[in-house]
């Protein structure tokens, strides 16, 4: 009997060991990322206004009730900024995407960030954009402050050309919905008069 306690007992702690990287933050690559966001339409939707971060995460949620099973978070250095999205079940699916929180970032957590983002950056534009190539680091792997103003107004620039496009998309669609309703109106007074 205490000899197979101490079996079971072994085992636990051998599986323990096992499963607690798995549960463990890891940075994402950019591929990685790039197939959460095609999961996480919210996590997809804030990247393309502002932007691919300087760091991702992914981390498991203790909650998992409503919870998915981990979440995605965002490192933007120079906003000084961490957010964080996951999915939440409903009826037995993970189909609600929200932004579960918005951090600041201190000094001391920018400085430890930078030295993983010189280690894995995830700094290559979106297939679909073309935007002009990010400047190259010094010598010692940090932008300067102009580099740094100079990517975050060309990320500016983009977000700013997206939001434009988007705009433009909905204004057609607009008058295409507006010349349907007039067509129908049309048709209807028409059928009206016989």
């Amino acid at each position: 009997m205490r000899r197979g306690w101490v079996v079971w007992l072994g085992c636990s702690l051998v599986l323990a060991a096992l499963a607690a990287p798995a549960r463990a933050e890891r940075d994402l690559t950019e591929n990685e990322l790039r197939d959460e966001m095609q999961h996480n339409r919210m996590l997809e939707a804030y990247i393309e206004r502002n932007g691919m971060p300087d760091l991702a995460t992914a981390r498991f949620l203790a909650d998992t009730q409503p919870w998915d099973d981990h979440e995605v978070a965002l490192y933007y250095l120079d906003k000084r900024q961490e957010i964080g999205f996951a999915r939440a079940y409903i009826l037995g699916r993970p189909q609600v995407e929200l932004e579960r929180y918005r951090r600041p970032l201190t000094d001391e957590q920018v400085a430890a960030l930078a030295a993983r983002t010189r280690q894995r950056p995830l700094d290559s534009p979106a297939p679909d954009l073309a935007p002009a190539p990010a400047p190259t680091p010094r010598r010692g792997g940090a932008l300067s402050p102009l580099e740094r103003a100079e990517e975050s107004a060309r990320r500016s620039e983009d977000a700013a050309m997206r939001v434009e496009r988007a705009a433009d998309a909905a204004e057609r669609a607009a008058d295409r919905a507006e010349a349907v309703t007039e067509s129908i109106q049309t048709s209807f007074r028409e059928s009206l008069k016989k």
